[in-house]
């Protein structure tokens, strides 16, 4: 019987997925950290599995291979990490096996005795970072040990790609981006660490020169889906809609699977259902992407203004279950299916600061000098998102 949950971050998984719509993580053909051919797949990184794309203020959510309404990145590679336990509800807890522990153990002293036994380091090496997957803190114990090994073979290709897979792992893009250019100097024609490489410098805010990774496998691999994929997610990134719905458009071409690519048809009716950046800003690309000015009635109250303002937002209003007002100044908006904690930080950021400008301006408005609160909620959970204070 197939496995119904995701062993990379614990989701369920759809039947018979090739992919993880949680973490982008391929569900057949994974090996360990050194099988060059068939290698843990890690192309849609932690921040990246889902692209939240804020164009001149309008969001659009692209999971990994299919469109989210509850989008995926909450798990980041962690299977315990996550809404409390990062599992879905009713999930047992997943445990690294007490055999697995005892063979690192034994593993560990052996090596300790025999530290130029590459082949040994290598194997113990291995084991710590398949069991990283389950239980996090042994990739640190990986990390040092695949460093035993670089120690002695400082130019040894798989030992530096699994350095960098490690760090990928470890959510520390700049030292995977360090390990993926060390391997890509000696290894130039890996389409997949470069699409590592990309994702890492995506990750990292790079996002031109991850673009220009990403352009540079596709041409040499027109038909390697995830980089054509993860282009599109780069283009997202950078504001440049039209060039995103040609790579999706690319991307559902070469898909190897019709599931994958009935996802990818999914995420680019999603894309171009969402109004242009000018719609968004009212005609006025330049505006800062704020949106439509709110039709407010004469006289009204700052309640009044920011809830005409709320419900009248493009991307705020659709998703709004109700708004509870606990004091003159102090609301809470109860939002259905908004990817708040699933947005890249910088993302968020923006966000956040153009709701705020919103209560700053109606707070001029209206004469208000007493502070202001509006508070994001999840209206399925209860869970306050973001709380939005002037």
């Amino acid at each position: 019987m197939a496995n119904q949950f995701c062993s990379q971050c614990g989701a369920r998984l759809q039947a018979n997925a090739s992919f993880c719509a949680e973490c982008g993580t391929r569900q057949k053909g994974r090996a360990t950290a050194r099988s060059s051919s068939a290698s843990w797949q890690r192309y849609a990184p932690f921040l990246i599995v889902v692209a939240t794309l804020v164009i001149l203020g309008v969001v659009v959510v692209i999971g990994t291979m299919h469109p989210k309404t509850t989008t995926t990145v909450a798990r980041r590679g962690n299977p315990q990490a996550g809404s409390e336990s990062g599992l879905p509800e009713g999930h047992p807890p997943i445990v690294v096996p007490e055999e697995a522990k005892q063979a690192i153990r034994e593993l560990s002293k052996q090596a300790a005795a025999a530290p130029e036994d590459v082949a040994l380091w290598q194997r113990l090496a291995d084991l710590q970072y398949r069991t990283g997957q389950l239980d996090p803190s042994y990739l640190a114990e990986a990390e040092s040990s695949y460093r035993h090994i670089l120690a002695g073979k400082p130019d040894d290709l798989e030992t530096l790609r699994s350095l960098g897979n490690v760090a990928f792992d470890q959510h520390k893009p700049d030292t995977a981006i360090e390990f993926y250019r060390r391997y890509l100097k000696v290894k130039s024609d890996d389409p997949d660490v470069q699409t590592d490489l990309g994702t890492m410098l995506l990750t990292s805010g790079k996002t031109q020169e991850a673009i220009q990774e990403f352009q540079s496998v596709v041409q040499q691999h027109p038909s390697f889906f995830q980089a054509q994929y993860n282009l599109a997610i780069a283009y997202s990134k950078a504001g440049q809609r039209d060039k995103m719905i040609e790579a999706l458009e690319q991307a559902r071409t070469v898909a190897k699977d019709d599931k994958t690519r009935s996802q990818v048809e999914q995420v680019l009716a999603q894309v171009k259902a969402a109004p242009p950046p000018e719609a968004a800003a009212g005609g006025a690309a330049s505006s800062g992407a704020q949106a439509p000015a709110a039709t407010v009635p004469a006289g009204a109250t700052f309640k009044e203004g920011m809830d005409a303002w709320l419900h009248q937002h493009p991307i705020l209003g659709p998703k709004i279950a109700r708004i509870e007002w606990s004091g003159a100044q102090t609301a809470k908006v109860y939002l259905r299916d908004f990817p708040m904690d699933q947005m890249p930080a910088d993302m968020t950021a923006m966000f956040t600061d153009r709701v705020k400008a919103q209560v700053q301006e109606q707070k001029q408005a209206h004469k208000v000098t007493q502070p202001a609160t509006v508070e994001l909620v999840d209206n399925a959970s209860g869970k306050v998102m973001t709380t939005i204070t002037d």
